[in-house]
């Protein structure tokens, strides 16, 4: 952090924390609306927004209406069509017998996909009880969804009714402007990069940032720029100029000059703003909730230094820590496998041994040595079928306590990071392009603007 002179912060679901059960049943209830209204059926009005459903880290096969779990290493562990799970031959037959390419799926990063996903498997569900009341294809049915919900926001059918109350959607966190200013006394520059227009920012950062002090009269004070209808991920991508925000009215004015500090910007791309605010790539810690839109890009496209919010792990974390004992007791049930398997290979192998030996003995005619080898045989067989109904025993209580624990931490889908014992596929993205991560970026507030943090040792299997 010592290096870092310029801290960017992302609005949505990073400084601005959402009550997401009232938010997303806006955004699913306004959809709805639009879909009935082009014709969808009228039942599916007794639909609602279920929180608990879905978690970030799934991808959505919208060719065959399938919601999907992946591991680390692209395998698929848990599937759905609707609410319906797949069969563990079913799942394998459509996507691990073969490859298949996890970028061409829809990746749940953000919250704000959670709403529309989870209606698109409600919509699936129904489709499977009820054929032919939809004559469109899963591709189809999403994309009309996706065009309903940027119209939802677009004409301010979400937006308003937000500004109209936002105490209803949005929590304030005291610690927020705190660790704010922290950073700012420690000689960082501070900038917003967010995707939402500049009316909505200025509303919902005003509400957030109502307490006034002697050195930040407004929210925007803490601040030296303010980027707004930023585009990301095209932000880091593209080449598009900034266009100043005539506050005062709205309008647009093209920037061809530098930046002008607690100005505000609309549009203008990642490579031109290190150029006008005099950054380089590794000089700037971007802080986000979007995997892909505010960590990938981000690092993959200009270097940036990135902190990516995981909201989920504070709660997580919590259950996690009360489970400990079923996660060491898991390990023994592991390790009682692995010498279970290790005595059985060696029994088969000199069973193996010893019938070839057998075979060689009769073939010279020696037939008591024969005899001896065969008996001793037997007496293995007898060892290896206790050893095969103990390891068929251990790995039914292995998955039973494995689905235990998950089942604590969420009723479907279990861990965020993991599938089992292994990473999950949000886990490997978080570890390859996250250089650090937190479930609130208040957390910040804990260290000082200048740790150094580093990461513990990775072990790899060959280090074991």
């Amino acid at each position: 952090m010592g290096r870092i002179r310029a801290i960017g912060f992302d609005m949505d679901h990073t400084l601005i924390s959402y009550n997401r059960e009232e938010f997303e049943a806006l955004a699913f209830r306004e959809t709805l609306t639009k879909l009935i209204a082009a014709g969808y059926p009228e039942e599916l009005a007794t639909l609602c927004f279920n929180p608990n459903l879905l978690i970030r880290g799934l991808l959505v096969d919208m060719d065959r209406g399938n919601l999907l779990k992946v591991d680390g290493h692209k395998y698929v562990k848990i599937a759905f069509h609707g609410h319906m799970r797949l069969a563990r031959d079913v799942r394998h037959r459509l996507y691990n017998s073969e490859s298949f390419k996890a970028a061409s799926l829809l990746s749940v990063d953000t919250f704000f996909a959670l709403s529309e996903v989870q209606l698109f498997t409600e919509i699936v569900d129904y489709m499977a009880h009820h054929p032919g009341k939809i004559n469109k294809t899963f591709r189809e049915v999403y994309q009309d969804l996706r065009r309903f919900i940027d119209l939802s926001h677009a004409d301010g059918s979400i937006k308003n009714v937000v500004l109209a109350d936002p105490g209803r959607f949005v929590r304030k966190d005291k610690q927020l402007a705190p660790m704010l200013v922290q950073q700012i006394e420690a000689g960082k520059s501070l900038f917003l990069l967010t995707n939402s227009s500049w009316d909505y920012t200025n509303a919902l950062m005003s509400f957030v940032f109502d307490e006034k002090t002697d050195d930040f009269a407004t929210w925007r004070t803490y601040f030296e720029h303010v980027l707004v209808g930023a585009g990301k991920p095209g932000f880091f991508m593209g080449a598009q100029p900034f266009y100043e925000v005539m506050t005062d009215t709205g309008l647009l004015r093209l920037e061809n000059g530098g930046l002008k500090p607690l100005s505000v910007y609309q549009g203008g791309n990642a490579v031109l703003f290190q150029q006008l605010a005099n950054y380089r790539g590794d000089e700037i810690l971007f802080v986000g909730d979007h995997l892909y839109g505010d960590i990938i890009r981000s690092k993959d496209s200009v270097n940036w230094r990135t902190l990516l919010i995981v909201e989920e792990l504070g709660t997580e974390l919590v259950k996690l820590e009360l489970l400990k004992e079923s996660l060491e007791l898991i390990k023994q049930r592991l390790q009682d496998r692995e010498e279970c398997d290790e005595e059985l290979q060696v029994i088969r192998s000199r069973k193996r041994h010893q019938a070839q030996q057998a075979d060689k003995a009769k073939t010279v005619g020696e037939g008591k040595k024969a005899h001896y080898l065969l008996k001793e045989s037997e007496k293995l067989t007898g060892r290896e079928d206790e050893l095969q109904l103990q390891l068929e025993q251990l790995d039914r209580d292995i998955k039973e306590l494995l689905q235990e624990r998950e089942a604590q931490v969420h009723p479907v889908w279990g861990e965020l990071m993991k599938v089992g014992l292994e990473r999950s596929r949000f886990a490997e993205q978080v570890a390859a392009y996250a250089c650090i991560y937190t479930s609130s970026v208040t957390n910040l507030r804990f260290y000082s603007p200048f740790k150094r943090f580093a990461s513990t040792h990775d072990l790899l299997p060959h280090d074991l």
